[in-house]
């Protein structure tokens, strides 16, 4: 798997994101990489919390953009799991993936970080 991290400062606070997909599809992605976060990014309220928390999610993306199996894989604050999840959610069907990338889809995933 290869790892693209992304930052971006939103309503005061600090988000980061990384992405991950398999490194032989990830030549045609880039693009779209650059895209995804920030899409999520957009449709995420983040919990707020007295404290610094990350979640991590995964889904696949298909070729026509739908979104499956959206699912947290690791969370620091599990009050925070249901925003994230939601702002995957809303912001499907993302953009479909380019017509170059050679299969139907690609498991994605992105860590959001909440720092205080």
């Amino acid at each position: 798997m290869k790892m693209v991290k992304f930052a971006a400062i939103m309503s005061g606070l600090l988000l980061v994101t990384q992405v991950f997909a398999d490194e032989q599809k990830f030549e045609n992605l880039n693009q779209y990489f650059e895209y995804l976060p920030n899409a999520v990014h957009k449709n995420w309220t983040p919990y707020k919390a007295n404290s610094d928390y990350e979640v991590l999610v995964q889904f696949r993306v298909k070729k026509n953009g739908e979104i499956t199996d959206p699912v947290i894989v690791k969370s620091t604050n599990e009050h925070a799991n249901n925003s994230v999840l939601n702002a995957v959610k809303a912001g499907a069907p993302y953009r479909p993936l380019p017509e170059k990338f050679p299969g139907e889809s690609v498991n994605t995933q992105i860590e959001l970080k909440f720092i205080k």
